[in-house]
Formats: C-alpha cells, structure tokens, sequence
C-alpha cells in the first residue's frame, strides 16, 4: 500500500476511535493533559506559546490557556491561509470562525508573533505512534510552519485512544521528543 493510503486508513482508524470517546471521557482526559503540560519544564518557562483551538473530538487545552495566562504567558493562536502558510496570532479580540471553521485571531485586530519568537508550540494531531511521529489531516499546515520554528519546543498533544501501531513517514514528515496524553509524559 503506498504512503498516502496508509495515512489515510490511519487517519480513519484515528479519528474513529477519538470520536468514539464520550464527552465526559474527553474531558476528563483534557484536564490531564492540561495538568501535566502545565508541569513541563518547556511550558514553566516559556513567555511565547503557540496553542490551538480544539476542532471537533480533539483534547480541550482551554484550562491549561488560562494557567498559561495567568502566568504572564503570550498566548497565540494559528491563522491559516489558502496558500497553505500558517502563522501566530496573539488574539486582540474575541476568535472569528476562520478556513475550516475553526475559531482563530482576527488578523486585522491581532498581533503576529513570528516563529522565532514562541518557546513552544502545542500541536494536535490524528493519530501518533510510539516512536512519537505525528499523523495530521494531510494539509501540511504544521510540517511547514514548524520547520520555521528555530527554537520553540514542539509539544504534541493526544488522546491514548490515537495511538496507532505504526505512522508511514514522508521526508517532510517529522518525529517529536515530546508527546502529552492522558497517560502521561512521553519523550523520546
């Protein structure tokens, strides 16, 4: 099977089981992941944090923002483009819907922070494996601005109900040292 098509029937078997956890499980598996982000070192220190809006069954990092926020952290938020770029936002107002529905920084009333400012970015996924390589939803989006991302941790984030057996790799794909489940710290 080639790599396109194993992806994709990871990302099927991924998502399934993600959505297949119960609104109740989902949050009580958020705030554990919260708890123990809130307790890594690369987020104790950092001044700059990229986040994300949960999209769909994704883990709800909303607790952990606001801890973040009251430690003084800038906190942003990923604006997507159609040309496939991505880029930090700290938002200046309340989130507008943006490409895929999901809520992001106004960039008009927003101040963009540049890759090289964040100390750490936190990243969803679809799927991960045990040697922590990430299963996204095919766009790119991540690959690419985190290649720009000179010296920010890139924190992933998931749900144990994600964890596949193996992800096929792409050159541009990538694998992480850090992965956050509700399970715990996993680094490699």
């Amino acid at each position: 099977m080639e790599v396109k098509n194993e992806k994709d029937a990871g990302r099927a078997l991924a998502l399934s089981r993600r959505r297949a956890l119960g609104a109740e499980e989902r949050e009580a598996g958020s705030l554990l992941i919260c708890r123990a982000l809130a307790r890594l070192p690369e987020l104790r220190s950092a001044q700059a944090v990229l986040g994300y809006v949960p999209a769909g069954s994704e883990c709800d990092l909303r607790p952990l923002y606001e801890t973040l926020r009251q430690k003084g952290v800038t906190l942003a938020f990923p604006v997507t483009a159609e040309d496939g770029s991505m880029e930090a936002y700290v938002p200046g107002g309340e989130l507008v819907p943006g490409r895929f529905g999901i809520p992001e920084p106004e960039k008009g009333r927003s101040r963009r922070l540049a890759p090289e400012e964040l100390d750490a970015v936190l990243v969803p996924c679809v799927g991960f494996d045990d040697d922590l390589r990430r299963l996204g939803h095919g766009l790119g989006y991540y690959d690419r601005y985190l290649a720009r991302c000179t010296r920010a941790a890139a924190i992933l984030t998931a749900f144990e109900a994600q964890r596949l057996a193996a992800v096929p790799t792409e050159a541009h794909d990538r694998a992480f040292s850090v992965l956050v489940t509700e399970r715990g710290v996993f680094r490699k």
